[in-house]
């Protein structure tokens, strides 16, 4: 049986009545952008998922790596449903296991990054380390991390073709 991946760490769960705080600012904007995934951006840094909705450790490898392909190959993937409340919070009502795999993709965390560390205050389980480390290296041989794509848009000289 393949291992699960545990990204349950990105989006982090809030109740539906959360009105503790000031939300963080968001784009009106009906797109979202893979940079929007990025750790630093306001919209990865609002977004919540639903207490009730299971946790984003469903999904193996096999399907971290088709989802990013299939992204990357400008495939169809199903649409991302967004929910704000009445105090502004974002909720991501379908689509969690979805944007957390491109958010791993995009932040270097699958399971085992800075965003997972914080999270869970560095205790990660030697199985799922072991498991994000796989699944990284993976994904670097078979189409490379984000960040070379990144740093393409503007030095394509420093990158793989």
């Amino acid at each position: 049986m393949a291992k699960k991946i545990n990204l349950d760490a990105l989006i982090p769960r809030e109740d539906f009545d959360v009105r503790d705080s000031e939300p963080s600012p968001t784009n009106k904007s009906q797109l979202l952008k893979v940079t929007d995934l990025e750790q630093d951006s306001f919209f990865f840094g609002s977004i919540k998922k639903p207490d009730f909705q299971r946790e984003t450790n469903e999904w193996d490898q096999e399907r971290i790596v088709s989802l990013i392909q299939s992204f990357l190959g400008t495939d169809l993937i199903p649409a991302v449903i967004l929910w704000k409340n009445e105090a502004g919070y974002t909720f991501v009502i379908d689509g969690a296991h979805r944007l957390s795999a491109l958010a791993a993709w995009v932040n270097n965390d699958y399971g085992d990054g800075n965003i997972t560390r914080s999270f869970y205050d560095s205790i990660i389980p030697d199985e799922q380390t072991d498991s994000a480390g796989k699944l990284r290296e993976r994904i670097n041989k078979t189409f490379g991390p984000y960040s070379d794509y990144k740093l393409a848009v503007r030095n394509p000289e420093k990158v793989k073709p």
